[in-house]
Order: structure tokens, then sequence, then C-alpha cells
């Protein structure tokens, strides 16, 4: 597995190809060579500042931002005022960064057939994805997308989805429940993803997986994670590099070949149990062989693969980053308890163990809640021109270029989302004069994508989140053992939470859970210290401080005893 001494090597190897490309660089600096012109037509595209000679953005992308890329091409978006953006890797076609929603609706809709998987994508991403759905073309894609449609009708939702992902979350819940009476930390990460994987495979397989059953304190790297870092690697690699690893079978090229040969292993072993299962039931592989009775088996798996990865990995990782923004921005968590106590106060009472589809629909802060997050912890997308074509707003972009959808660059345009575009804000989906939801749909929110690849497990996804927000969150106090603001994302292809998440989990009922919103007295409080007004980082600290000594924002000068009265510290 995936250790700290492995990343140490993969950094020093790193390290030593920058060296010889930095002599490169100083070789030609001698020559005085200027930067290369673009290709004619994109010549008017802003570039960089550090755009380099010869190596372009090589140095930018392998090694000063190499793990901040998201922010480093957001960084170059607000530079660009929006606009789309070139940038230059060694040896490679010229990328294209794409944002604004004229421009994705154009990638994603207007213009769908021009910009298309393949091409250089496909080489990048081949060893994981093959010829499954997230990476094919043409009549492949549409025969795998029009099979998979089913198993994810409105029906299917209702009748098979909502009853696994109920009983997945309820033994979630119940792991959570141990880990709590035993006082353990927990890498929530790691159980989140082992949470979805199961929700998965019951849906998508009929299998039961069971990873929730085993030791879940075990925190180790999913063989799939550890193959999607490689992928990662590959995007901000010069081509011959990763090729030259990939030949040689060394470093991050060999931890992928390994891990992914455990991940179709893995997936093999659950499609044998899948098709030997002599149930009504249809699942994944059914509905794809119904569709194309002589499938390729390797193309059966690649697209098992597929889905697994979109089952498991985006989910848990959207989990995730929900369980950093609860612990970032207390306020918001209080209000979706309010929500539940207003809407469905069974769960708090624990007469209801977990909501139905129809009880999510009605928590509407909640899903507010979910979608801020999602929207600013979005993944990007990669495409490659079929051939030349102009932008809605006059960008010309030539054949073969790869094309940047920054989906995060995207949730950050000032000028789309407000002011406020970067912060965590779940009431920007509320008129602010009706208080009624706001219908925000693509290309403005671009999380789900739109157009004919619009992802079609999003309703899944956003049920299984809301369920799982409402069920913990309901029942426990979850509290991010590192300070939630310094938790980052890690260099990976999906934006995963950097680290374990590790978690110490409370119950509601517990003395020992001393948050303020969670006392009987909690509106006293609040009103008292205006709580609405606070920062997220001063509701974060007053939430995680000792306060019969701490020194906390006053409104009064008897802010104090005033406080001590409303929220009792427990005997030492």
């Amino acid at each position: 597995m995936w250790s700290s001494k492995s990343h140490d090597a993969a950094q020093q190897t790193v390290l030593l190809a920058v060296g010889a490309l930095t002599a490169i660089y100083a070789s030609w600096k001698l020559l005085n060579i200027p930067v290369p012109l673009p290709d004619p037509g994109m010549e008017t595209l802003f570039r960089p500042a550090s755009t380099l000679p010869i190596l372009g953005n090589t140095l930018d992308v392998l090694l000063f931002n190499r793990y901040r890329m998201s922010d480093w091409i957001n960084d170059q978006t607000d530079a660009s005022n929006g606009q789309p953006w070139m940038l230059q890797l060694l040896f490679q076609p010229p990328w294209v960064v794409l944002s604004m929603p004229s421009d994705l609706n154009d990638v994603f809709k207007n213009q769908f057939d021009v910009f298309e998987k393949g091409g250089t994508l496909g080489d990048i991403s081949f060893d994981v994805l093959g010829n499954g759905l997230l990476n094919a073309n043409g009549d492949k894609w549409k025969q795998q997308r029009r099979a998979a449609s089913h198993l994810f009708s409105t029906r299917s939702i209702r009748d098979i989805m909502e009853p696994v992902i109920r009983d997945k979350a309820l033994q979630l819940r119940n792991v959570l429940a141990q880990c709590a009476d035993r006082d353990q930390v927990v890498s929530m990460k790691s159980l989140l993803g082992k949470f979805t994987s199961d929700v998965f495979t019951r849906i998508g397989f009929g299998v039961e997986l069971n990873q929730l059953g085993g030791d879940v304190l075990v925190d180790e790297m999913h063989p799939l994670d550890i193959a999607l870092h490689a992928v990662q690697n590959r995007f901000q690699t010069p081509m011959w590099m990763w090729k030259l690893a990939r030949f040689l079978n060394i470093g991050t090229e060999r931890r992928l070949r390994d891990n992914m040969k455990i991940v179709n292993d893995m997936v093999r072993g659950i499609m044998v149990r899948s098709l030997n299962d002599n149930s009504a039931q249809k699942n994944l592989l059914t509905l794809l062989m119904r569709g194309n009775p002589n499938a390729d088996p390797r193309e059966l798996q690649d697209t098992a693969v597929n889905f697994f990865i979109a089952g498991k990995d985006t989910t848990s990782f959207s989990l995730s980053w929900l369980i950093v923004m609860m612990n970032r921005h207390p306020r918001v968590l209080h209000k979706i308890r309010e929500e539940i106590r207003s809407v469905l106060p069974g769960l708090l009472t624990r007469e209801i163990e977990t909501p139905t589809l129809d009880d999510t629909q009605k928590l509407v802060y909640l899903d507010a809640a979910v979608k801020e997050s999602v929207r600013l912890q979005s993944v990007s997308t990669y495409r490659c021109t079929t051939r030349d074509t102009t932008l809605t707003d006059g960008a010309f972009i030539k054949k073969g270029t790869v094309v940047v959808v920054s989906k995060y660059a995207a949730a950050r345009r000032k000028n789309v989302w407000g002011e406020d575009a970067t912060e965590y804000r779940p009431e920007r989906w509320f008129d602010d004069k009706t208080g009624e939801r706001k219908n925000i749909t693509p290309p403005q929110f671009i999380t789900f994508s739109t157009g004919p690849r619009k992802c079609i497990g999003m309703h899944l996804a956003m049920l299984e989140m809301k369920v799982v927000m409402a069920v913990l969150f309901s029942r426990f106090d979850i509290e991010t053992v590192e300070d939630p603001f310094k938790i980052t994302y890690d260099f990976s292809f999906v934006l995963p939470v950097k680290g374990p998440l590790a978690v110490r989990v409370r119950e509601r009922n517990s003395p020992s859970a001393h948050h303020l919103e969670g006392t009987t007295t909690s509106g006293e409080f609040q009103a008292l210290i205006m709580w609405e007004d606070l920062t997220d980082a001063t509701q974060y600290a007053l939430n995680n401080t000792d306060h019969g000594s701490a020194n906390v924002p006053m409104s009064d000068g008897h802010f104090l005893p005033k406080l001590q009265n409303a929220y009792p510290l427990a005997e030492a």
C-alpha cells in the first residue's frame, strides 16, 4: 500500500526529472530562444506570466504547483478574467482552460461532437478506464450509456436504490455509535469509502461486499485511489517521461500497474458473483449484456470499473468534504439540524432511523448545503478537439487541443456566483426576497455536467449524501481532529480530502458532547452572542473552546456570566 516512504521516493524522482528539464531550459536560455508562439489563431489567448521559453508551463505543473493544481488553475483563470487561457507542457499539444458558462455550454452541448474523450487524454487514462463509459466515444459510449440509464430510472431509485442506501446508512450509523462508545478516532474518509463501495456493489451488481462489516479502524489507501493518484501524475508530467516510466515499470507507473491488477481482480470477482446470482433483479451487468449480447468481456469489465470509480470515489469524497464543511461552518450545521427538528423530528427523537426519498425532498436547506459543497469541490473534466472550432465568445481552438473544463474555477467566478463566490454559503440557493429555492441549473452549476454526458448517477449521489448527512448529524457530533480550515485536497484525479480525515465521534445525548448549538439552551445562547453575525472561524473556535476561561467575543460586559448560565460546564 501507499506509504510516506513511497511518496518521498516519488518526489525524489520528480525532482531529478525537473533538474534535467531545468538544465535544458538553462541551455536554451543562454541562446536567447524566445517563447514559442502559439498556433495561428490562438495567439490572442491569455498565457500565465510564468510561461517559460521551450518549457512553457512544465515547471508550473510538474513542480511549483504540483500539489495545488486546482488553485493554480483558478489563479490563472482570475488573471485572465475568466476568459479561455492556454498552458503549454513540454512535448505535448496545447491545453486550453475554460470556466465560463457560455464556453462550458459549447463543450457539453452546442459543440458536443467537437469536444470528445480520446487523443492525448485516452493515452493518459486508458490503463485505468479502458473502454468504459467515462473514456468511450461514439457508438460504444452510446450503447453503454443507453443500457446503464435503465438502472438509474426514477423507479429504480425508489424501488432498488433507496432501500439499499437506507440499510447501509443505518449500518454506518451503528459503526459510528461503536466508535463513539469506545472513544475511538476513526478515518471518516476510509469509512465513507467503505459505505459507498457497499452501496454501489449492491445496487450496480447485486453483490453484498459488506466492507462496513470489517475492521473499520484499518486506514489504508484503496488500490483504486492509488491508481487515480497515478493518473493525476500523468496529467501533470510530460508524456515521454511517464511513458518511459511505464515501459521500465518503475515508480508511480509500477504502482499503477500493481494496484490496477488488484482492482481488476476485485471487480472481476464481483462480476462472477453477480452473473452467478439467479435473482431476477436487474443490475448493471445484466443491462449491459441485454443491450449487447456479444459484448467483449474486457469491455464489460472496463465499464464495471468505471462505474465503481463513479459510484465509490466521487460520492465518498463529496461526503468527506461535507464533514469538513460542517466543521468549518457550525452555523450551517445548526440550520440543518433545525430543519430536521422542524420537518423530521423523529430523526432526532430516534423514532425514525433513516429518512426516505420523500423525506429528503422536504429537507430543502440540507439539499442546498450539499449542492453548495459539491459546487466548491468539483473535479476538472477533460476533452480533446476533433477539429478546429470557435467558441461563442470568439476564442479559436485548434484541432488536437486538450481542453480543460475547470469546474473548480467555474465555481469561483464572481461574475457568475457573486462577490462571495469562494465562500461556502447554502443561502445562495434561495431567493433573498421570497425565501423560495432558486432553480440554478447548468452551465452555471456544472458539478454534474450537462448535455448528453450529464452525470447519469446524479440523483443517486444526491440521495446518498442527503440520507447520510441527515442520519449522522441528527445523531452525532463529528469533529475533525485537524483544524478544518487547514484541511485541503490531495494530489489525485478526483479531488479527495488530503489525509485520513480523522474524526472524533460523540453521541449528541452524551454528557461529553459540548457543542454549543446542541444544548437545550442553544436558542438563548445564539441570541446572546448574535451567532449568525460571527465569522465561521469564530464559530468554530467557540465550538472547540473551554468557555470557562477562554477569551471569547463579547456583546456586552456581562457576557461571560451569561455564557456560564446559558451553557453550564460539567464539573471537573
